[in-house]
């Protein structure tokens, strides 16, 4: 199938990391609900996981991270039932597809290899400016007992510095930025990667995606405005 990327450095041995992309034959104007649906339902074939029992979220630009556990995970799954008002899921659970939704904002893919645990997240320009990938990992760290220095991290294709103009107010608050045009671009990726490295994440066990969801074959809420169609990025544990 076309349209899905994949990390280059993850094996898929331990944990299984794919990205479902809009594809370049269709605008994202032209793009409905039931098109969206159909794609997103080859695409979960396609990758032999059971769309049913992948934890989607209802997303909103915050920092409310949920656990995914046996207590709660019979609650959750597919695009009907979601875990809402949530930005972050961590889990320990084999087999549970954990899904990120988004048009320009980072998607994060965390895995602790020494204690087999996972976090997808889903960082706008706001969750990264109170940390909620660095507060994930902190809330491994309390439930799983992770170590930073053990953790794999693919920061799926988000917004490129170069298309992502922000205003001096959401500019004051990273490292990350330049002026181009007399104008401040931020950089998500590079500013999550900095704030894990922070924590003890190694350099080296970051992986972030050089692809740009300002083109075509993505979905870009900054190119688009408003449309129906989101990039899903999903991770599992093997």
């Amino acid at each position: 199938m076309p349209d899905i990327f994949y990390p280059s450095k993850n094996d898929n041995n331990k944990i299984y990391i794919a990205v479902l992309a809009k594809g370049r034959d269709i605008e994202a104007k032209d793009v409905t609900v039931e098109y969206r649906r159909k794609k997103e339902d080859e695409f979960f074939k396609y990758i032999n996981l059971d769309i049913n029992k992948s934890i989607f979220m209802h997303q909103v630009h915050q920092v409310n991270i949920e656990k995914i556990d046996e207590n709660n995970i019979n609650k959750f799954g597919g695009r009907e039932k979601l875990v809402e008002n949530t930005d972050a899921l961590i889990t320990n659970l084999k087999n549970v597809p954990l899904v990120v939704q988004t048009a320009d904002c980072a998607p994060v893919i965390i895995y602790c290899n020494k204690t087999k645990s996972i976090a997808a997240v889903h960082s706008s320009w706001k969750g990264t400016r109170d940390k909620i990938v660095p507060k994930t990992i902190e809330l491994m760290i309390k439930e799983y007992n992770a170590e930073p220095s053990k953790m794999y991290v693919y920061i799926a294709p988000y917004i490129a510095l170069n298309n992502y103009e922000v205003g001096e107010e959401v500019a004051v608050y990273f490292k990350n930025k330049t002026m181009i045009n007399n104008r401040w671009h931020f950089d998500n990726g590079l500013e999550i990667r900095d704030q894990i490295i922070n924590l003890g994440v190694l350099k080296d066990n970051i992986e972030i995606s050089s692809l740009n969801t300002y083109d075509k074959e993505f979905y870009s809420y900054r190119r688009d405005g408003v449309q129906a169609g989101r990039m899903l990025t999903v991770g599992v544990i093997l």
